[in-house]
């Protein structure tokens, strides 16, 4: 029985955290969450059931590609809106105050700060569109589902205790992980 510990779970806050729980029986996993549900504030509707060989099992993990599209969309927009506000700044600050080369040439001087700019806020962008912190809870409910296991997925919404349900579920579970939605 595992239980990971994620510091950027306790960032995110409880409304933005998914909890992944794996056993080897379903009546196992149904006693728990029975349990965990009788002992917090959590609905039936925040947990879903994988089974093995369930060939939704992908939606029931991730939820609406419409979603995470339209955060996807979003992020690229503000943060490559930020990355060209930082590049006006930075272009205007070097066109007022730098040296005699950026003030001589301001358009030069505007291309070059705001490209980058841009460039640097849709990277970022990008990668947090990877969304890396989400591979490790996805890998292990792949794996418990092609080894026959089940697992249990919890939604947690705003001012649910994450280290409460999650210490209910690892009592009984073979292992308890956490990630960011």
């Amino acid at each position: 029985m595992t239980t990971q510990h994620p510091i950027r779970t306790e960032l995110a806050g409880a409304d933005n955290t998914q909890l992944a729980s794996i056993f080897t029986e379903q009546e196992q996993a149904k006693q728990t969450i029975s349990e965990v549900i009788r002992q917090t504030s959590l609905a039936p509707e925040q947990i879903t059931v994988i089974s093995p060989n369930d060939p939704n099992f992908n939606r029931k993990l991730e939820g609406e590609s419409k979603e995470l599209g339209k955060m996807m969309w979003y992020s690229h927009l503000i943060l490559g809106g930020a990355g060209l506000l930082i590049g006006m700044i930075v272009a205007y600050v070097l066109v007022e105050f730098g040296p005699a080369l950026t003030q001589n040439n301001p358009l030069f001087t505007y291309i070059a700060m705001i490209s980058p700019g841009i460039f640097i806020g849709l990277f970022v962008a990008g990668l947090l569109s990877l969304r890396p912190d989400r591979t490790e809870i996805i890998d292990v409910v792949r794996e418990a589902v092609r080894n026959k296991r089940y697992a249990v997925i919890v939604n947690l919404r705003k001012g649910q205790p994450v280290d409460t349900i999650r210490e209910l579920f690892s009592r009984h579970s073979d292992r308890v992980i956490a990630a960011i939605q």
